[in-house]
């Protein structure tokens, strides 16, 4: 993606996402709160809801190929996704990008992520996802213990994710 496309997806999701009408629970989902629940398409092509993680914490984690701090953290939840596979799940949702754009940008990065695609935003509505990157983290029980506006640091992701297991 160019340089002139990036600023003006930049400048739509700046616009258009706080303005999206809200939906779900309650009016912020804060930590403490249920984790909304959403049917995604899996890379298998399964249909999956997010329910059907429970018992096992997630990190859903709200991107763009055309996101600077994006693309700096996604190192740290791609090595998440392999290294503690076992102990939870992580999905990716790339907001509003083709598949095309997602897997070029994977292919180049190589980076191994369980990508979510979320053409329409309707799971960045769901979630009130305002800001990107933009990362929930959902215990086993589908209450949210985490939210973090930004990127996060290794430190802190690394802190978040052992508070999450405990």
């Amino acid at each position: 993606m160019n340089y002139t496309k990036s600023l003006l997806w930049g400048a739509i999701l700046a616009l258009v996402i706080p303005g999206l009408p809200a939906r779900g629970q309650g009016a912020e989902l804060t930590a403490g709160k249920p984790a909304p629940d959403f049917t995604f398409t899996s890379a298998a092509g399964k249909s999956t809801r997010l329910s059907a993680y429970r018992g096992k914490p997630v990190v859903l984690h709200f991107w763009t190929t055309w996101c600077g701090p994006c693309i700096r953290e996604l190192p740290l939840i791609s090595a998440l996704t392999t290294a503690k596979a076992e102990e939870l799940t992580v999905l990716a949702v790339n907001c509003a990008e083709t598949d095309r754009e997602v897997s070029a940008f994977l292919g180049r990065s190589q980076l191994a992520l369980n990508v979510v695609m979320d053409r329409d935003y309707r799971i960045a509505q769901l979630y009130r996802v305002n800001a990107i990157p933009q990362t929930y983290l959902i215990d086993k029980a589908g209450m949210i213990q985490t939210v973090r506006v930004g990127a996060y640091s290794r430190v802190e992701l690394n802190q978040d994710i052992a508070a999450l297991l405990n």
